[in-house]
């Protein structure tokens, strides 16, 4: 993993939360669902998270998981980095907050059959770094 403090990613993190929020309104980033932001959009925000932290970060390690609830049957999407876990869209599910860099989420584990997804084609990352090194996304 590259060197860096989890305090560092765990602060840009939220401050991709904070836009993420804003971006449902203004639109600056557009991606599958973001006016229904943290709803149903939970793939895009998290391939905009895991694009972001490579970019940033430098980081080979970060993965996009898949958890898989059989009942009722539905599909959640989060980013792991390491052991950390970071899901922004965690609070569309009654009594949950973001995830921000913890070990262990008891959400994910109502979606225990886990993996990783290696697609990467629901969001445009040459949009999305773009617009980072623009400044237009804070990260």
């Amino acid at each position: 993993m590259a060197h860096f403090s989890k305090g560092a990613l765990d602060a840009s993190v939220r401050r991709l939360a904070d836009f993420l929020d804003v971006n449902r309104r203004e639109g600056t980033l557009d991606y599958p669902f973001r006016s229904s932001y943290p709803h149903n959009c939970c793939e895009s925000v998290s391939l905009i998270l895991l694009f972001l932290i490579e970019e940033r970060y430098g980081v080979s390690n970060a993965q996009l998981i898949m958890g898989t609830s059989a009942e009722p049957y539905e599909h959640h999407f989060w980013v792991a980095v390491g052991d950390w876990r970071y899901d922004l869209t965690a609070h569309q599910f009654e009594g949950q907050e973001q995830i921000v860099g913890v070990d262990d989420a008891p959400l994910h584990r109502r979606f225990g059959d886990q993996e990783i997804d290696r697609r990467r084609d629901r969001v445009d990352r040459d949009q999305v770094i773009a617009l980072y090194r623009s400044g237009a996304i804070p990260f």
